[in-house]
């Protein structure tokens, strides 16, 4: 039986908006590297993005699969709800920027997984709101949602494993 140790919540996340990868196998090809002595994600030379922290207990990854035994069909669904508080003007424009295309999208939950969002066929914002709260101990920040539709679930990146740095899901 496993054990009961796992954490829910997401971590950390990275968008990349503006892909130089190579793209070859799958979308998310080639956009980010592994830096094993500082632990951390950063973009490949070429691509633009971004990374957000979320607060504690705020922002989710969930996987949902959908099949119809009627056409024979199964993908699997996935939604990224982030949060991020207080918000400045740049973010007015990030989240413009957003908006206008396919993301290359990494996933960090609290366990130290991380998932790979859209793999072949990117991910979109496709909703959210920016909100000041009404009492001065409400949330001052924007949610925005994050999908994508898959063949397969979003694979794992194995950060110690350098042969799989090109995101290409394995099986």
């Amino acid at each position: 039986m496993p054990c009961r140790d796992a954490l829910g919540g997401v971590k950390k996340v990275w968008i990349i908006t503006t892909a130089g990868g190579t793209a070859s196998t799958s979308f998310t090809d080639d956009l980010w590297v592994y830096d094993s002595a500082a632990g951390d994600v950063t973009a490949k030379a070429g691509s633009v993005g971004k990374d957000f922290v979320s607060p504690k207990n705020t922002s989710s990854f969930t996987q949902t699969i959908n099949s119809s035994i009627e056409n024979g069909t199964v993908f699997y669904s996935q939604v990224l709800s982030l949060v991020c508080n207080k918000p400045v003007a740049a973010d007015v424009v990030e989240l413009t920027n957003l908006g206008k295309g396919r993301l290359g999208i990494l996933v960090q939950d609290m366990n130290d997984n991380y998932f790979v969002m859209g793999h072949t066929r990117g991910a979109e914002l496709s909703g959210g709101t920016l909100t000041t709260g009404t009492a001065l101990g409400d949330m001052n920040g924007f949610t925005l949602e994050f999908t994508a539709e898959e063949a397969i679930p979003a694979p794992f990146w194995d950060t110690t494993d350098t042969s799989n740095l090109s995101l290409t899901p394995t099986t």
